[in-house]
């Protein structure tokens, strides 16, 4: 870190001010990463127990049954939950990326000639959106298809020819 802070040099508490800065906005970057994740995994294991909840729950051909209605009411709201989660997540981790892009300013030459090789962008949240959506829409298809299906009737074993 031998740049140049505002007029003067770099004083001591301020290089090690700014790699505290960095150290804490690595942190908070991998922890937002870590908990958009989680949200993911958390939304599966509902969705999983609310598929059960479908096959234990929901009889097949019911008229009036308000027990599918329920359980998808609670699929989209966890959805919804689930999105907004990594929402607010993705959002801290840009606020984490600027400010490492500032701290990242003062850093010396040879940083800066090697931070400025091309990586791939990052767009797992992305993904995490399609997983939650798709889960939603999965659970919803099985508890209306279950509950609006009319069921088959039962098989007749082949009577013997006399």
């Amino acid at each position: 870190m031998d740049s140049n802070f505002g007029d003067g040099e770099l004083s001591g508490i301020d290089r090690s001010e700014l790699q505290m800065a960095y150290g804490a906005c690595v942190a908070d970057i991998e922890l937002f990463t870590r908990q958009q994740w989680w949200a993911g995994a958390y939304a599966l294991v509902i969705y999983a127990l609310l598929l059960a909840g479908v096959h234990q729950l929901v009889e097949p051909g019911v008229e009036g049954g308000l027990r599918h209605w329920v359980l998808v009411a609670i699929t989209w709201t966890i959805c919804l939950y689930g999105l907004l989660a990594i929402k607010r997540m993705q959002i801290s981790i840009v606020v984490g990326r600027r400010r490492l892009d500032r701290v990242r300013a003062h850093f010396g030459r040879p940083f800066q000639e090697i931070w400025t090789i091309a990586r791939p962008r990052e767009d797992i949240h992305r993904m995490l959106y399609g997983v939650m959506v798709l889960g939603a829409v999965l659970v919803t298809w099985m508890a209306l298809d279950k509950a609006f299906s009319m069921g088959l009737p039962p098989l007749h074993a082949p009577t013997p020819l006399p």
